[in-house]
């Protein structure tokens, strides 16, 4: 463990560990806690934030699929632990699930931080570039990539895994979501998730 005090101590180990994760270097998840605090310092960003799109529950008309988005959120943000969770024991990994899943919530960051300073630097250089839909789209295409290798490889390292069982385990996770995603759209009020994503591309078409 790396020595190190206070809350800010405990911000800079993780803000390091994500880095050298980020950048290929399995000695970053030595930064990172494997215990059900830090997990749930982990996981405390993204539920504030779906916490407060919880309020507009109360201020938008159709309260009843604000609620579906939220309950999707809070499954999806859930999805991740609970999957690995059952493939960690399976393959007696246990022991090391609560490290992993704890730099792998964390990590999640890294992919949001790096695509908004893409953006903004294409702002800034290139603002006419940067408002074409294309340009979105390979954003959005780039970032996903990099988050389908920065998790697999938190899983390989995290776990002790093979790559062939954390391509497998984050293709369970991609599976399960697209799941879920799928069964909000099929069932009332009939959530398209979709619409949300392509909704920045439309408007940028449409201006």
């Amino acid at each position: 463990m790396i020595p190190d005090t206070g809350k800010l101590g405990a911000a800079r180990r993780i803000l390091q560990g994500m880095m050298l994760l980020a950048g290929g270097k399995r000695e970053g998840l030595a930064f990172f806690e494997g215990t059900p605090d830090a997990f749930g310092a982990a996981l405390a960003p993204q539920m504030a934030c779906i916490l407060v799109g919880g309020i507009q529950i109360f201020l938008l008309p159709d309260k009843l699929m604000s609620a579906t988005k939220l309950l999707l959120s809070f499954c999806v943000l859930l999805l991740p632990a609970v999957v690995s969770h059952f493939y960690a024991h399976r393959w007696g990994r246990g022991a090391l699930w609560l490290r992993y899943i704890t730099a792998a919530t964390w990590c999640g960051w890294v992919v949001v931080l790096i695509s908004l300073a893409c953006a903004v630097i294409a702002a800034v250089i290139t603002p006419d570039v940067a408002r074409q839909p294309a340009f979105i789209g390979a954003l959005a295409f780039c970032a996903a990539a990099y988050e389908l290798w920065l998790q697999w490889f938190v899983a390989k390292v995290g776990l002790g895994i093979s790559g062939g069982r954390a391509a497998l385990l984050y293709l369970s996770i991609l599976v399960a979501s697209i799941a879920l995603y799928a069964s909000a759209a099929l069932l009332p009020p009939h959530y398209m998730v979709l619409n949300d994503l392509l909704q920045p591309m439309v408007t940028m078409k449409g201006s």
